[in-house]
């Protein structure tokens, strides 16, 4: 449905009934690990009119960091560690944030996820950037249980809603024109078409990635979405999974320079110190689930950009630790540290005795829902 065919007063309504869905799923019920509150109906017809709203980001999220945005790595269907990031740093439109896939997982509340985040991108499409990964197509889907969890609940029907959307979401964030924010990987397509320059590259996306798009019959976006970094090479090899590219240091290094890149932001794969640069410092993993699947007993990491006082980008890591629980009881409140880490953006972390730009400052949170427990950073969340 395309945007002419919902009348304004329709669209008022949506958006009315979806601002009450959202207030549902952020229930503390539903943080305790309940099934939200919500209808097939009232689902089905926001993924209506998200598929009026997502196409207008295009393949390319181009945007500026003249206000804060937070990158937010893989969550896998962790809902409420996704939402503890959120009360930390600030809910949409509050703080912006660009996402950079694997929104589904085996876990029992993938589908309050994916509705959480499409509930806000309906209500604030301008603070709230969902990037496609590996996970949002329907084979995988139906591979991680999100198929038979949609079944379970509701109807195949929105299942069909949902993956519709899947298939809008863009593939690619620019900030600034300095950091490049994907889901997973690179494409040897810029180096065999000669594409050089920033505006080249995002019109070649736009050009060869276009809406719906499927990983079965588009090769770029496979590039992006299963491609993955290979210390062990320096140029191109091919992946063992059978799509993509594996990718080295000398390719990172080639697309930087060819383009102007900073930094290369990615996610796709856990890491267990909740953030990774390769060899070549120019690409950082970020991964956003803490304790992943309550077994790895990893960290987790968010990444916050803003523009500096003399016009450049300021970049920050914000490390979150989880502390042990003491007990199997399903609780609101878990104990979490979160640190910082400074970013030289294309040279990784600030070194001691290196100088270290002022801490950019973050909405006061006065609620009860970041609670500092010590001087070192420690939150009960």
């Amino acid at each position: 449905m395309n945007r002419q065919m919902i009348p304004n007063r329709l669209r008022a309504r949506l958006l009315k009934n979806i601002a009450r869905l959202l207030l549902r799923l952020l229930d503390k019920q539903v943080l305790k690990g309940m099934p939200a509150d919500m209808t097939e109906h009232e689902v089905i017809d926001m993924c209506l009119l998200l598929t009026d709203i997502v196409p207008n980001d295009t393949p390319v999220v181009d945007i500026r960091a003249d206000t804060p945005i937070i990158i937010v790595g893989d969550t896998y269907a962790q809902y409420g560690h996704l939402v503890r990031i959120f009360n930390c740093y600030g809910h949409p439109p509050e703080m912006r944030y660009m996402l950079l896939g694997n929104y589904l997982s085996q876990k029992q509340n993938t589908l309050e996820t994916i509705i959480l985040l499409f509930a806000y991108k309906a209500l604030y499409p301008k603070s709230i950037y969902l990037l496609r990964g590996k996970h949002e197509c329907a084979r995988m889907g139906k591979y991680c249980g999100f198929y038979d969890e949609c079944l379970k609940r509701f109807s195949r029907r929105i299942w069909n809603a949902i993956t519709s959307v899947f298939c809008l979401l863009p593939v690619i964030g620019i900030i600034n024109d300095k950091v490049f924010c994907v889901h997973s990987g690179l494409s040897p397509m810029f180096k065999q078409f000669d594409v050089r320059g920033i505006e080249q590259l995002k019109n070649f996306v736009k050009k060869n990635i276009t809406f719906p798009a499927n990983y079965s019959s588009n090769r770029l976006l496979t590039h992006f979405v299963w491609s993955d970094p290979d210390e062990s090479i320096d140029e191109w090899d091919q992946n063992p999974c059978g799509l993509g590219y594996l990718y080295g240091k000398n390719v990172v290094n080639d697309f930087c320079q060819r383009f102007n890149i900073s930094q290369i932001v990615r996610s796709s794969e856990m890491v267990k110190a909740g953030f990774e640069f390769f060899p070549s410092p120019k690409l950082l993993t970020i991964f956003s689930a803490p304790d992943y699947m309550d077994t790895y007993a990893n960290k987790a990491s968010v990444m916050l950009l803003m523009k500096g006082l003399t016009g450049g980008l300021i970049s920050q890591l914000k490390v979150i630790s989880p502390i042990i629980r003491l007990r199997c009881k399903q609780t609101l409140r878990m104990n979490i540290t979160l640190e910082e880490v400074f970013v030289h953006l294309g040279h990784g972390v600030f070194e001691e005795g290196e100088e270290i730009p002022e801490c950019f400052p973050l909405p006061d949170k006065n609620e009860g829902n970041c609670e500092k427990g010590t001087s070192k950073g420690s939150y009960r969340v």
